[in-house]
C-alpha cells in the first residue's frame, strides 16, 4: 500500500484517504482493549436522559438538530457514553410534533379571523387576560415565598419580575386595544339597536368559548403525547427503534471512525471539561556508569534513539490493557477502554472521511509536527453512562527527547431537568395529570408564540437545505482552509453544570488518578528497560503528583485544574484560551 503524503509536503495539509467502496472489514492493526465481556445492548442512562431532553427542552432539541444533525458539511464529534442516533431520532420526532401543534394553532386562528373576526377578537382578548392572570399569580407566589423565608430573598430578582410583569401589562393593553377596534366599529355600525348589538356580543362570546376550548385541547393533546414518550424512556422500558435515514447512516459511520476532526481551539470536542493537563520533555541519556566513572554529558546521550514513539505507545497500551483483561476486581478497572485516535484541525483536512489506515496512523505517530496528532485514549464510562472520564496520552520522540503529554477530561451527568423520567412520580398517572395542568396554564403562552415557532422552524429548514446543497458534495471535493470540524457535541449541549453527589465527583477523580499513575508507571518501566537514565523523570513525576503548577530546570511541568472536586462543585468550564490561544499553564 502506498504511504500517504505527509502534511508538510506539497499540499500543506493532512490527507485522509477514503476507503475503497466495498471493502471487507479490515483486521484491526492494533488491539482495542475493553474491560469485561461484551456488554449486552442496553440503553445507557445518558441516552435516556438526553432523549427526554428532546421533549422537555426546546433549546436543546433545536441546537442538537441545527448544530449536529443538519451540519452535513462538518464531521460529528465522538459520542461518549451515549447513542447519538437515538437522541437525534427523538429530537426529530419531538420537532415534528411541535410543528404540527403550532401549525394547527395558527391554522385555526387564521380560519377564525377570516370566517368570524368578532369571535377571533374576543378569543384574543380572553387569552391575553388568562395569560396576565397566570403571570400575576406566579409573580405573587414567588415573591411571597421569598418574603416568608421559604426561599432566599433576592431583591433584584423581585424587581426584575415586577418590571417584566409591568411590561406584559402594557403590551397586553396595547394589543387588546388594537384587537378591540374591529369589534367596536362593528357594534357602532349596528346603530342604536341594542338588541342586535347584544346578539352579536353573545354570539361572539359563544364562538370564542368554543374556539378557546379547541385551542386549549391542542396543547393538552401534545402534553399527553409527550408524557407517553417520556414513559417509554423510563428505566427498564425497551428502547424505541429510530427510523433509519441516510444522514443517520453517515453519522454512525463518522462516529465509528478513528479520526476526530475538530473546529476551533480545543481538539477534544465531546469529552467535557478539562480536569488536568501537563506535558514535559525527557532527555534520552544513558544511565550513569556503574563504576562511577565520570563521563561527559554529551557522551551520555544516545547517538540513535533507543526506541521510537510506536514502541512506547504499544508498551503503554498493552500495560493498560492488562487492567481490562484481569479477572480479579482488585486488578481490573471496570469500564476501561483503550483506543487510538488521531485529532486533526478542521481547516487542515482534505477528506471528509473520519478513518485512517494503520499505515497513515503510523505516519502521524512518526511525524508529530504535522497538523494531525495521535493520542492514546483511555476512557472509563461509569454510572450507566452518566459519567465519562477520559485521559488523552500523547508521545513524541524528537530532538533526542521523549515528549509526554497527558490531558484528563470528564463529562458530568446530563441536565437535572432531564432526569424526571427516573423519578417515582415522573411517569404514570400523576405525571399525566401534572402535565395536563401545566399545559392548561401555559396554553395562552403556547398559542401566542406558535406563529414565531413556525417562522423559526421555516428558517431552520431553509438553512438546513442550504447546508445540504452548498459547498462540497463529496469526500474528494473539499477545499483546504475551510473549517469542516465538529463544533458541538449533543452530549455537551445537554450536560449539567455539576455532578449530582460527592460519590460521582470522587469517582471521576479516582479514575483519572488511577489511569495517570498507571501511565506514569508504564513509562518508567519502559525507559528502565531501554537503558535510559530515569533520575530526571522520577523527579518530575514526583513534582507533578505533588504540585499544582511548577517549572523546573530546562523544561517545565505545568498542571491546571487539579482540584477536581471544587471544579465540578462550581461548574467551571474548560480553561478559556488566553493570549495566543494556549490554555493557562500549558506545559512545554
Amino acid at each position: 500500500m502506498t504511504n500517504p503524503q505527509l502534511p508538510h509536503q506539497a499540499t500543506g495539509s493532512h490527507e485522509i484517504r477514503p476507503p475503497s467502496p466495498e471493502p471487507p472489514p479490515p483486521r484491526p492493526h492494533r488491539p482495542i482493549y475493553s474491560a469485561g465481556p461484551a456488554p449486552v445492548h442496553t440503553v445507557s442512562s445518558a441516552t435516556r436522559h438526553l432523549s427526554a431532553g428532546a421533549y422537555l427542552d426546546d433549546r436543546f432539541r433545536r441546537d442538537s438538530l441545527n448544530q449536529v444533525y443538519h451540519q452535513t458539511k462538518r464531521l460529528v464529534a465522538p459520542s461518549y457514553g451515549y447513542d447519538v442516533i437515538t437522541v437525534l431520532g427523538h429530537c426529530l420526532r419531538a420537532t415534528r410534533m411541535a410543528n404540527i401543534r403550532d401549525a394547527a394553532i395558527v391554522g385555526l386562528l387564521i380560519v377564525a379571523l377570516c370566517a368570524a373576526p368578532f369571535v377571533a377578537t374576543v378569543t384574543l382578548c380572553t387569552l391575553i387576560g388568562i395569560h396576565l392572570t397566570v403571570s400575576t399569580l406566579r409573580v405573587l407566589r414567588a415573591t411571597g415565598r421569598e418574603m416568608q423565608g421559604d426561599q432566599p430573598f433576592n431583591g433584584l430578582a423581585v424587581l426584575v419580575r415586577l418590571l417584566r410583569l409591568f411590561f406584559q401589562l402594557v403590551v397586553s393593553a396595547i394589543l387588546v386595544s388594537l384587537a378591540s377596534l374591529p369589534l367596536l366599529f362593528g357594534l357602532l355600525a349596528t346603530g342604536r339597536d341594542t338588541a342586535t348589538a347584544s346578539a352579536i356580543t353573545a354570539s361572539a362570546q359563544q364562538g370564542a368559548s368554543f374556539l378557546i376550548s379547541v385551542l386549549f385541547a391542542i396543547p393538552v393533546a401534545m402534553s399527553v403525547w409527550r408524557q407517553r414518550q417520556l414513559d417509554r424512556l423510563a428505566p427498564g422500558q425497551p428502547s424505541a427503534v429510530t427510523e433509519p435515514n441516510p444522514r443517520f447512516d453517515e453519522i454512525r459511520r463518522q462516529d465509528g471512525g478513528n479520526v476526530v476532526v475538530y473546529s476551533g481551539y480545543w481538539p477534544f470536542v465531546g469529552s467535557g471539561r478539562v480536569l488536568k493537563s501537563w506535558g514535559f520533555a525527557q532527555r534520552l541519556v544513558r544511565r550513569t556508569d556503574p563504576l562511577g566513572l565520570a563521563r561527559p554529558e554529551a557522551e551520555r546521550e544516545f547517538r540513535e534513539p533507543p526506541f521510537v514513539a510506536e514502541d512506547i505507545i504499544k508498551h503503554v497500551r498493552d500495560h493498560l490493557g492488562g487492567l481490562t483483561a484481569a479477572t480479579s476486581p482488585e486488578q481490573q478497572l471496570p469500564g476501561l477502554t483503550i483506543t487510538d485516535r488521531v485529532f486533526l484541525a478542521g481547516t487542515e483536512t482534505s477528506r471528509l472521511v473520519p478513518h485512517m489506515s494503520a499505515e497513515q496512523v503510523d505516519q502521524v505517530v512518526r511525524h508529530p509536527t504535522a497538523p494531525a496528532r495521535h493520542y492514546l485514549v483511555c476512557q472509563v464510562v461509569s454510572w450507566r453512562g452518566e459519567l465519562v472520564t477520559t485521559v488523552y496520552v500523547h508521545f513524541a520522540v524528537q530532538g533526542r527527547s521523549l515528549y509526554t503529554e497527558l490531558t484528563s477530561m470528564a463529562l458530568p451527568p446530563c441536565d437535572e431537568r432531564y432526569r424526571i423520567i427516573d423519578q417515582v412520580d415522573g411517569t404514570g398517572p400523576t405525571a399525566y395529570l401534572r402535565g395536563i395542568v401545566r399545559s392548561l396554564t401555559e396554553c395562552p403562552q403556547i398559542i401566542g408564540v406558535a406563529p414565531l415557532n413556525l417562522l423559526r422552524a421555516g428558517y431552520d429548514s431553509v438553512v438546513a437545505s442550504f447546508a445540504r446543497t452548498d459547498g462540497p458534495t463529496g469526500p474528494d471535493q473539499v477545499t483546504i482552509g475551510y473549517d469542516y470540524g465538529a463544533r458541538f457535541s449533543v452530549r455537551e449541549l445537554g450536560t449539567a453544570l455539576d455532578t449530582r453527589n460527592h460519590t460521582q465527583t470522587q469517582d471521576i477523580e479516582k479514575y483519572q488518578r488511577v489511569i495517570e499513575r498507571r501511565v506514569l508507571a508504564a513509562i518508567l518501566d519502559f525507559l528502565e528497560g531501554r537503558g535510559v537514565d530515569t533520575s530526571e523523570y522520577r523527579q518530575r513525576v514526583m513534582t507533578l503528583l505533588s504540585a499544582g503548577a511548577v517549572v523546573t530546570g530546562s523544561g517545565s511541568v505545568n498542571v491546571y485544574g487539579d482540584a477536581i472536586g471544587s471544579q465540578f462543585q462550581q461548574g467551571a468550564p474548560a480553561p478559556a484560551p488566553t493570549g495566543s490561544g494556549a490554555p493557562t499553564g500549558s506545559g512545554v
